[in-house]
């Protein structure tokens, strides 16, 4: 099909809200509510949640401790409530990073997303 282009994307443990990551990193790059809350608002991803196209899965340890279950949780309720669909596949033994076995799993599913999509 000429000119016609798929947008596919994978986000593994994703950033959604800065407000609710790990303060080491969150307060190094974007201070607090307080100093910057401003930035935080214009970086979140839950307002734009509306503006999604095309195909988009995420996958989360759902132990993860650096990026915690409400950033990506908070973005599929927000997709449900746009009429949004997105995929959603957790890890549940893992943390941050899918390690081992599992992390063979991930990257199959990986690759199986973009070639089932584009």
């Amino acid at each position: 099909m000429t000119g016609w282009i798929r947008s596919v994307g994978v986000a593994g443990g994703p950033v959604i809200d800065w407000k609710w990551y790990e303060v080491m990193y969150g307060e190094r790059y974007m201070e607090t509510d307080k100093t910057n809350a401003d930035g935080l608002k214009k970086t979140s991803l839950i307002p734009r949640a509306g503006d999604l196209k095309g195909k988009l899965l995420i996958c989360q340890g759902a132990i993860d401790n650096t990026v915690v279950w409400e950033h990506s949780l908070s973005f599929v309720e927000a997709c449900i409530k746009e009429g949004v669909q997105l995929d959603y596949f957790p890890y549940p033994t893992h943390e941050h990073n899918v390690m081992g076995r599992d992390r063979v799993h991930l990257m199959q599913k990986v690759t199986d997303y973009f070639d089932d999509n584009l």
